[in-house]
């Protein structure tokens, strides 16, 4: 965290960066890590919760994440357990739970308005700076700047010029910066790969990548993995802002972008999931598509039946490898690459 602007750290995808950027903040993505040790206090606390949210929690008990204010997202039960886990334990950090509504109805609409205005309150007192008509269109303006190096970054994976290791690493330290340092930061993803040798183009669903381990194992036994629609990588909500100078007026325009989104499997239908998944497949020239879940993470499973579904009717196979234990995904990939190299064989 180079900047020295205070740091407002965020777990969840549905916090529209531009308002912590107005009122002067480094938004900072927390995302935990595939594998390493289960902290016990962690674990009970949480109880029976995804281990990406349990290593998450151990890392800000610690002190390891030096943050001025932690914003924690209701779009999954494990961010929930971890909000309400830190309350009961007095966390002393400024904490925040953003609760967005999913259905686009007039009362929906007042509440979620409510919550983006007790967020701007939330991080002004963080920062001590509410945000004023500058620092809204030149927090857009850096936005757009950042959505614009996505869109570069997303050309080169579907040109082979980037493997998916190197982007979903890119698109998370992107979440961990501000947007100039992002945009340099996705520019230079991929300057080494050249060009990638022919592969299994595919592509990611399921569970979210809380580090770029699981991409890396696929990638090096024969696959590349072009596209996903998990809510780390490419769905991270990065890039979107309003150009307005009034903040009711860009709080309109990002309730509209929110509710348009279709989001995590804990937040969105089954259907519009595998709808997601078969358009982002298709418009990647997927070879295959990966659905890889975590143990507890159930959500993601809800999917499955209407994914295979609509892959099954366009052609393209669906591997799917659930309930992934805490220590067992590098091995669980293997036999992923094993189970897809099979099927292009086949």
């Amino acid at each position: 965290m180079p900047s020295s602007d205070p740091v407002i750290a965020v777990i969840g995808n549905d916090v529209p960066r531009q308002l912590l950027l107005a009122c002067g903040a480094v938004p900072y993505r927390l995302t935990g890590s595939w594998e390493g040790p289960l902290d016990s206090r962690a674990r009970e606390l949480l109880g029976a919760a995804d281990a990406v949210a349990v290593r998450i929690l151990a890392d800000l008990l610690s002190g390891r994440e030096r943050i001025d204010a932690l914003i924690v997202c209701n779009d999954s039960q494990a961010n929930l357990r971890l909000f309400y886990a830190l309350r009961a334990l007095r966390w002393e950090t400024p904490l925040l739970l953003l609760d967005m509504p999913r259905d686009d109805t007039a009362p929906a609409r007042r509440f979620a308005r409510a919550q983006y205005r007790a967020l701007v309150t939330f991080c002004a007192d963080a920062t001590g700076h509410m945000p004023d008509g500058a620092a809204l269109r030149s927090a857009a303006s850096a936005e757009h700047e950042l959505g614009r190096a996505l869109e570069r970054l997303r050309e080169r994976r579907l040109g082979g010029m980037c493997s998916g290791a190197d982007a979903l690493e890119a698109l998370l330290e992107a979440g961990r910066c501000s947007p100039h340092e992002a945009v340099t930061v996705l520019d230079a993803a991929g300057e080494s790969d050249n060009h990638i040798a022919p592969h299994i183009r595919l592509h990611l669903t399921g569970s979210n990548h809380p580090d770029a381990s699981i991409y890396r194992h696929l990638e090096q036994q024969g696959s590349v993995i072009i596209s996903e629609d998990h809510d780390t990588g490419e769905r991270a909500w990065l890039g979107h802002a309003i150009d307005s100078d009034d903040l009711d007026q860009v709080i309109t325009g990002l309730l509209d972008a929110h509710f348009a989104r279709i989001a995590t499997s804990s937040t969105a239908s089954a259907a519009d999931r595998a709808e997601l998944t078969a358009a982002v497949a298709t418009a990647a020239h997927a070879d295959a598509v990966l659905a890889f879940i975590r143990e507890v993470d159930e959500a993601p499973l809800w999917d499955l039946p209407d994914q295979q579904d609509a892959l099954d009717a366009i052609g393209i196979p669906l591997h799917i490898h659930s309930r992934v234990g805490a220590d067992a995904a590098q091995a669980e990939a293997a036999h992923a690459a094993e189970s897809i190299r099979t099927g292009a064989r086949a």
